[in-house]
């Protein structure tokens, strides 16, 4: 099993949904499982967005709604999925170690950790040295 970190910090609401449908649109496939841990809601922002761009998503099997309880979220593990993750630090590491928990062997599975720029600069050094990439609106950036 490979698990691929990847860590994106965000201005707002619609910046960061700009961040991951453009992602989503490179990266996706039929047999990509897309799951998301939201903390905050950003599906009225997703919609807004892939109706004035035209993204090309099926975004009806994506829940970008916020979320209550993380581990009432049991996912296929049978293919490559991509989760994406948003909250604050400690939603965030649970998520991830509920992610980490139920990963398979056979699973390729991509992390994106999504940190409001805000909230989170004062530790930004820490929480890029935890992840592989930085996921940026142009693309991914290997962290050196």
């Amino acid at each position: 099993m490979k698990i691929e970190s990847l860590c994106n910090f965000y201005a707002s609401k619609y910046h960061l949904s700009m961040i991951l449908l453009e992602y989503l649109k490179k990266n996706s496939t039929k047999k990509t499982q897309i799951v998301t841990f939201m903390q905050e809601d950003i599906e009225k922002e997703i919609q807004d967005l892939n109706e004035k761009y035209k993204y090309n998503i099926n975004l009806n099997k994506i829940d970008f709604k916020r979320i209550n309880d993380i581990y009432g979220i049991e996912p296929e593990i049978s293919k490559d999925i991509i989760f994406i993750v948003q909250g604050n630090i400690n939603f965030m590491n649970e998520a991830n170690e509920y992610i980490r928990d139920l990963a398979d062997k056979k699973s390729k599975i991509k992390i994106i950790n999504c940190y409001d720029f805000e909230k989170q600069k004062k530790v930004m050094k820490m929480l890029i040295d935890q992840n592989d990439k930085i996921l940026y609106t142009t693309g991914e950036k290997i962290i050196d």
